[in-house]
């Protein structure tokens, strides 16, 4: 084991950036309201928020094994698919920021974006911000997912593997982290549904 404080941080990272965008996209939009600025935001923001849902989609069906009976039923075929596709799901939010970047370069062509009023042009600079760290020249959001989803497998794998020999203790092993990754799930389906929401 030992990647589990890594995994929390990770996933810990991934909330922070989801807020971060609800408060950007709460700020924007409330001010500004002509439907084809906010179609285009939409059209970014959708982007940015497929890294989210992939984050959510992947820890759903681990949280929802609560017991040891459930856990010694589903794990392995939850694993086995797990393992099947988590390469592939690993791609998924870079491709996700790259379509989001395209978006906000379409976004930057509107003069809403080049506004003096100071409460828009702080939140135009904390979305620019946000677009360079984290989906662009860093891409720290795609990183940070990717390697989510990666120690995620490892820590599977080896619980998998302690499994085969004492599933009573791969079961509180595998709890334990699952009552760490909670509330951060929570806060991040929290900020993802708000996301989701029609202005």
């Amino acid at each position: 084991m030992g990647v589990e404080l890594k995994i929390v941080r990770e996933l810990a990272t991934v909330c922070v950036t989801a807020g971060e965008l609800a408060a950007i996209e709460s700020l924007i939009k409330g001010e500004l309201t002509k439907p084809a600025f906010v179609e285009q935001f939409d059209k970014m923001a959708g982007a940015i928020r497929e890294c989210y849902g992939v984050t959510v989609a992947n820890l759903q069906p681990w949280l929802a094994m609560t017991n040891e009976t459930e856990f010694c039923n589903k794990f392995d075929i939850d694993y086995a698919d797990y393992k099947a596709n988590y390469l592939s799901i690993t791609n998924r939010p870079r491709v996700a920021s790259e379509q989001a970047y395209l978006e906000y370069m379409l976004l930057r062509e509107y003069k809403e974006t080049q506004t003096a009023y100071p409460l828009l042009k702080l939140t135009f600079a904390r979305l620019d911000e946000f677009i360079d760290k984290w989906i662009t020249n860093d891409a720290w959001l795609a990183m940070t997912i990717e390697n989510f989803v990666k120690m995620l497998y490892r820590f599977l794998t080896e619980v998998a593997e302690l499994k085969q020999k004492d599933p009573t203790d791969a079961f509180a092993i595998y709890q334990a982290l699952m009552v760490a990754l909670r509330p951060y799930y929570a806060l991040l389906e929290n900020d993802w549904k708000v996301l989701e929401e029609p202005a």
